[in-house]
């Protein structure tokens, strides 16, 4: 006879993303890849944010708080969150494989400079046309990743306004 902890089962309504599995048998197996549950808020990777000085990781979490803010009372769906979490997680990956220590910013790679640039302009383009309301706030609505303009090379806020002329 099976205990009745083996038949509570899982409850998975309301979760999105790539789920995989071959030839899996068995009960209660769920096998996941960049599953977002509940309501898909943004987020960062706590442990990568720890790879990286706190001036940065503090702007990454400012920001993604910013967003979930403005992503209350709207509707968006979750591939579109999905596509803004994994273009700010893409960055942050980056971002932490440079290696960044505070002070010696100017010391990285121009090429690597180049490549944050790139990652933290597709993380603005993509809030910009996902969330009409970034685009109403302007420049403002992206100060918290102002930080970042020291290692990247280029203001943040010009990087914003190109995007907002360019629409």
């Amino acid at each position: 006879m099976e205990s009745n902890d083996q038949n509570k089962g899982i409850n998975i309504s309301g979760n999105t993303g790539d789920i995989i599995g071959v030839e899996v048998s068995g009960n209660n197996n769920l096998i996941g890849k960049n599953i977002v549950v509940g309501s898909g808020t943004i987020s960062v990777n706590d442990e990568r944010l720890c790879n990286f000085p706190a001036k940065y990781s503090e702007s990454l979490r400012e920001f993604t708080e910013r967003i979930n803010s403005e992503l209350q009372g709207q509707k968006i769906s979750e591939d579109d969150k999905y596509a803004i979490n994994n273009n700010i997680d893409e960055f942050a990956k980056q971002v932490a494989e440079a290696k960044v220590v505070e002070g010696k910013e100017n010391e990285l790679p121009g090429a690597k400079r180049r490549e944050l640039n790139g990652k933290l302009g597709t993380v603005i383009k993509t809030v910009l046309k996902i969330l009409p309301t970034a685009a109403k706030i302007g420049i403002s609505f992206f100060a918290p990743l102002s930080p970042f303009s020291d290692l990247i090379g280029e203001k943040v806020e010009d990087i914003v306004n190109d995007y907002l002329q360019g629409r």
